[in-house]
């Protein structure tokens, strides 16, 4: 049986499960392939939007999915760098299984921030230590995980137009012997994340059982952000572990008195807000007048 639990750990790090749902659902398999050339889009994401429902397919992009058996919502299938496909309920009634998804057109921007003065710094929060932590986590699969799709992350104010360098996040606990993240970003709207700015598929592999900084290279994929509000967040893909129980990761996260952290069940759940902070950061080369 899985269990979901996205939650703050203090003291003795309770664990709090949610409530099995599982016996009120549909299980539903099947596959994402690119409409061009039918080959899988590795780890596509498919939600219904604003609702805790959904999954991430995984490298041969297949996925399972479990879906309440009057669904009368639309489905989303997507994925960085491909449009976007809508799937009424009545196609997933006749069976529809494989979805197809067609490559976005791809604009190469050049990035001229090497040609001006720039200054090294850093953007978000580089502290270990905090007094809660954030975990996410499953127990009794060891196959496709319906808690993939889960997002979290950070909102950042660069105070100048900013090259990243590197991306560090800190893991307290990893129980996994693979953990694999997609980098998002977002635009801000009233504190949430609202437009996806990204257009290339940044990952972050962390290897077995790793705890403490993580570390990711970002140079050669030449992200810019400018000077205004943008969410970073991490989204979960994939997880292995050989032993069934005893699923989880946590990344630290402090308290504050302004909104700082962002979560979402899925990659189309509804956001939601918190007053933390979590240990993630980028190295950045910000321009200079």
């Amino acid at each position: 049986m899985s269990r979901r639990f996205p939650h703050l750990l203090a003291g003795l790090l309770l664990l709090l499960f949610a409530t099995p749902t599982w016996a009120q659902t549909v299980t539903v398999t099947g596959q994402v392939v690119n409409a061009q050339t039918q080959e899988p889009v590795p780890f596509a994401i498919l939600g219904v939007r604003g609702k805790a429902i959904g999954t991430a397919a995984d490298e041969q992009g297949r996925y399972l999915l479990r879906l309440p058996p009057d669904l009368r919502d639309t489905l989303i299938v997507s994925c960085v760098g491909f449009e976007p496909r809508l799937v009424p309920p009545t196609q997933l009634v006749a069976g529809q299984r494989v979805f197809q998804l067609t490559p976005q057109a791809q604009v190469l921007k050049g990035v001229t921030i090497q040609s001006r003065k720039v200054k090294p710094g850093k953007l978000g929060r580089t502290a270990d230590k905090a007094d809660v932590r954030w975990m996410a986590g499953s127990s009794g699969k060891t196959t496709v995980d319906d808690e993939w799709g889960w997002e979290m992350g950070t909102l950042l104010t660069p105070e100048r137009r900013s090259y990243l360098e590197e991306l560090h996040v800190y893991f307290t606990d990893n129980k996994y012997e693979l953990l694999r993240f997609r980098l998002n970003l977002y635009t801000v709207k009233d504190n949430r994340p609202d437009q996806l700015l990204s257009t290339q598929d940044v990952q972050l592999i962390c290897p077995p059982t790793r705890q403490g900084w993580l570390k990711l290279d970002l140079r050669p994929y030449n992200i810019v952000l400018d000077a205004q509000p943008v969410a970073a967040t991490l989204q979960w893909l994939q997880s292995e572990k050989k032993d069934p129980e005893d699923k989880y990761f946590s990344i630290p996260v402090v308290r504050q008195k302004q909104p700082g952290m962002v979560e979402r069940e899925n990659g189309h759940a509804a956001w939601t807000v918190h007053n933390l902070l979590p240990s993630l950061y980028f190295t950045v080369l910000s321009e200079q007048k």
